[in-house]
């Protein structure tokens, strides 16, 4: 009895800490890496628990403030060479969708049978897009792209 309630109450840890919201994720982040969030200058500790990420910062700088990238590209042109870090959010779509399914039975003579029917069931489908781009040249953010939303820049988290 005692093991289930153990179980039980790491599950529910688990699931209180997929729940987290974007501050508190970012909070975890600075606690993780105390000593190197102390060792920058107090009004880029306050960005960063703000969430912003301003031209300048390093990549630890922007760690700290949006989270590890969801995709890393290399941009190289004849001027400099580029890293660009991409953060993506995914939108899900619900709808409705309706399939033909066997129903395999035996008939009153005892034969089996096979009979199809119409079955509608749930589904989703998902579309990853890109809410920020942070592009980093000799190791320091040379540009920033986010997504506009509601005439609001969007944050990656």
């Amino acid at each position: 009895m005692k093991i289930q309630r153990v179980v039980v109450l790491g599950l529910c840890l688990l699931l209180l800490a997929g729940c987290a919201t974007v501050q508190e994720r970012r909070d975890r982040r600075i606690a993780d890496n105390q000593e190197l969030f102390d060792s920058f200058p107090e009004e880029i500790q306050t960005q960063i628990r703000q969430g912003s990420v301003e031209v300048g910062f390093t990549p630890d700088m922007v760690r700290l403030a949006w989270g590890p990238p969801d995709h890393v590209f290399t941009r190289v042109t004849e001027a400099r060479r580029a890293t660009i870090w991409g953060y993506t959010r995914v939108q899900y779509y619900p709808y409705w969708d309706r399939m033909t399914v066997p129903v395999y039975f035996i008939d009153g003579a005892g034969r089996r049978r096979i009979r199809y029917h119409s079955v509608w069931f749930n589904a989703e489908t998902q579309e990853e897009y890109t809410v920020a781009r942070v592009e980093f040249v000799d190791g320091k953010v040379a540009a920033i792209e986010q997504l506009q939303t509601d005439g609001a820049a969007g944050s990656p988290e």
